[in-house]
């Protein structure tokens, strides 16, 4: 049960390093943009390989604070370079007794995003892809800090303006980890967000999203556990956010997984600024 527990949370975890992408829409030509995050999040139960809820025992946890930094430039108007990195501060406890819990640098990405089509220029049509490389190893790290093999990521990605004020973001992708146990991932995502006043100072997000996994190993036990997920999740977001300039954001995003197989349930937050230049 112990070991159950712990390995179900590595792939969510991973998830959970927000890496603020600026979706569909372009960043312009020799603009910048950089994102500072700082994610919280917490789990205690789960659900098993049949979608069953498990209810853990008492003095059972697992908490991660994620550091993320997000960066993006402007290669041309249509073609944008971004990179991302992660390090994740992390406890775990089972029925009261601290776990060894690594603590360290994730995943970091680096890819580019092309928008095939813009629509009037208020709606875009974009493609990403994205390499994924560990700054860790499995041996040295554990089971908690990532799938530790090289990975690949294509998404289409299609965003613009519902009104004057709300605006939409639809994401579908497919993710590989170059290991002959995968996992293969599909995922997607669907954000919709308004202006709470008129001079779009200030603006509500609401998001749902999830993410369905596919490995030959089934099973949870493994030599390697981080390549054991098989199963998915599903979890919905708000987000806050004030625009103070043209160039400086602050947002607030609290989100809850609310379905799952092989998957924690758990619940967390992120605060992050964007600068734009």
């Amino acid at each position: 049960m112990k070991k159950l527990y712990l390995l179900t949370l590595v792939a969510f975890i991973m998830h959970c390093s927000t890496q603020y992408v600026y979706a569909g829409w372009p960043i312009g030509k020799y603009r910048h943009i950089f994102t500072p995050s700082l994610t919280y999040y917490s789990s205690k139960n789960y659900w098993d390989k049949n979608g069953k809820k498990v209810i853990t025992p008492a003095g059972t946890s697992f908490n991660a604070l994620t550091i993320g930094l997000y960066g993006g430039v402007g290669i041309s108007r249509r073609l944008d370079l971004l990179a991302s990195v992660a390090y994740a501060l992390q406890s775990s406890k089972f029925g009261g007794i601290t776990q060894a819990t690594p603590t360290g640098f994730g995943d970091a990405t680096l890819g580019f995003s092309y928008n095939i089509a813009a629509f009037k220029y208020k709606r875009f049509l974009s493609v990403q892809g994205t390499v994924i490389a560990p700054l860790y190893t499995v041996e040295r790290a554990g089971n908690t800090l990532g799938y530790g093999v090289l990975g690949g990521e294509g998404k289409l990605m299609y965003s613009g303006e519902i009104s004057s004020k709300a605006y939409f973001n639809i994401e579908g992708g497919y993710r590989r980890y170059f290991d002959d146990k995968g996992p293969n991932q599909i995922l997607g995502s669907i954000t919709i967000g308004t202006a709470l006043d008129d001079r779009k100072k200030n603006q509500l997000t609401f998001d749902v999203g999830g993410l369905k996994s596919y490995s030959n190993n089934e099973n949870l036990i493994s030599v390697n556990p981080n390549l054991v997920y098989n199963g998915y999740y599903v979890k919905g977001g708000v987000s806050y956010g004030h625009k103070f300039t043209n160039k400086f954001s602050v947002f607030g995003n609290a989100f809850y997984t609310f379905a799952g197989q092989n998957a924690p349930q758990g619940y967390g937050g992120t605060v992050f600024t964007v600068f734009k230049f």
